[in-house]
């Protein structure tokens, strides 16, 4: 076990007079029981070595999974996971026992064997001959150490990282039982400092299991991308999944200020009219006009039409007013997909600790934490120019320079929306607020109405040049909704 060096000078020293008082370099004893002693704490250290590589690359999501499956050793290798601290002060005692053992042996062995044969047949002095016995014993002991007691186990726990763990946890444990004193001290002492250091920087909690388990998911994530296993869109539903753990759906509601409302004591077709221009399918419904605090359900658009076609001599919009889902705004995105889902509805309100409603969130908004933006086929701005009598009916979406093409009105060089790309921009840069539909826009000879708007975007608006001597009124905005 000692370095090729070394051990040729012993055998050779030993070898030279066996006959001495001292019974040559090494004794017998040397070469059995204290040998023996060191031989088996450089095995006892490699155990305690591989045992931490291997319980640090487990990750605790899989030993909960070999715990599920009734794993042999999995529940103990979980239990140590779980307390790492306590686990890592086991390791270190363990070793640093066997290694005191080991170094007490073998500087045992060199003061009462080495030393007395090197003064007898070199000729050097006492103290000479110690420091030259003990270098003789430690330095080969230390190369031993380090490559069978250290590097060795520790490559072979990175590559059997799980086998090595679910077989060394049991006997771990009982350690630990064992010096549970010892171990509690360090623990205690160790997450003491740790907390008063972060506290003094500021880092308190950055190494929490759940913190360090989502950086392993994006990693084996940003792996298999890398690998050409997944595209980006699979990597994006990954990550999603795993934010959906940590958010609140709150980060992800529309504010109830930002909501457009049907009125309960409306007409069916008033309703319709609001509907229609805000282009979405379900509508909250206030028993109060422009109060969301007293929402008492949702229309969908769907019944709106439905109910006009089958009564249209008297339709009452009351009869379809559906019950809605109430979240707590705390609430985890992915639980509050589980409620949504369960209880078959694509909207529900978000309501904050006091009761009140903050704002509301919609099947496609969760799913779209998951797998990004969802365009359906209004979501794109439509870029069409239709000439209708003395105006044109456009597309947000048209450019200024095709408007102007075609019509002959020139809207990009009109301050605040110098510089606009599309009409949905100019109008946006004029109003500085959120679209709404019914909003009117004259500036110098041009009037713009907005017809249609779709989660804040002009999906249409009628154009039109002003008459001359007519005076331009200042940009209006509708009081239906948003």
């Amino acid at each position: 076990m000692f370095s090729g060096g070394a051990v040729c000078l012993l055998v050779a020293l030993t070898a030279v007079d066996r006959r001495s008082p001292t019974g040559g370099l090494i004794q017998g004893h040397m070469w059995g029981f204290e040998l023996a002693i060191m031989v088996t704490m450089i095995g006892i250290n490699s155990i305690f070595a591989a045992y931490e590589i291997a319980l640090a690359s487990v990750s605790l999501a899989r030993l909960r999974r070999l715990a599920d499956d009734h794993r042999s050793g999995a529940k103990v290798a979980l239990y140590m996971k779980q307390n790492m601290e306590a686990s890592l002060a086991v390791v270190q005692l363990g070793i640093t026992l066997v290694g005191a053992i080991a170094a007490a042996v073998g500087g045992n062995g060199a003061a009462e064997d080495v030393a007395p044969a090197l003064i007898s047949r070199l000729g050097v002095s006492e103290g000479t001959a110690e420091v030259l016995a003990i270098a003789l014993v430690v330095v080969p002991l230390t190369v031993v150490t380090i490559i069978v007691g250290e590097l060795i186990p520790k490559v072979f726990a990175l590559r059997n990282a799980e086998r090595v763990c679910l077989t060394l946890s049991p006997f771990m444990r009982w350690f630990s039982f064992s010096v549970w004193p010892a171990v509690w001290l360090f623990e205690t002492v160790v997450m003491g400092v740790m907390s008063w250091g972060e506290r003094r920087l500021g880092s308190g909690g950055a190494g929490k299991p759940e913190t360090v388990e989502l950086q392993e998911l994006r990693a084996i994530a940003a792996i298999a991308r890398a690998s050409l296993l997944i595209g980006h869109r699979e990597e994006r539903i990954i990550l999603g999944a795993m934010e959906m753990q940590s958010r609140s759906v709150r980060t992800i509601m529309l504010p109830v200020e930002h909501v457009t409302t049907l009125d309960a004591n409306a007409s069916l077709a008033d309703n319709l009219i609001t509907a229609h221009l805000d282009m979405h399918t379900r509508f909250p419904v206030v028993a109060r006009k422009g109060d969301p605090q007293t929402i008492i359900g949702y229309a969908n658009f769907k019944d709106i039409i439905t109910t006009m076609r089958l009564v249209p001599q008297e339709p009452t919009f009351r009869s379809i007013i559906r019950p809605i889902l109430s979240l707590k705004d705390n609430e985890q995105i992915a639980v509050c997909l589980e409620q949504m889902m369960r209880e078959h509805t694509h909207i529900a309100l978000v309501r904050d600790a006091d009761g009140r409603i903050v704002g509301i969130v919609t099947l496609e908004d969760i799913l779209e934490e998951l797998v990004g933006e969802i365009e359906d086929e209004y979501d794109r701005l439509p870029a069409h120019i239709v000439e209708s009598g003395s105006s044109w009916v456009a597309g947000g979406g048209v450019s200024v320079d095709r408007l102007k093409a075609i019509t002959g009105i020139d809207l990009s060089t009109d301050p605040p929306a110098a510089g606009a790309r599309t009409l949905n921009d100019w109008v946006s840069g004029h109003l500085g607020r959120e679209v709404r539909g019914g909003d009117v826009i004259e500036r110098g000879v041009v009037r713009v109405v907005v017809r249609k708007v779709r989660r804040k975007k002009v999906q249409e608006a009628q154009v039109s040049r002003l008459e001359q001597g007519q005076p331009p009124n200042k940009a209006t905005q509708q009081t239906d909704g948003v």
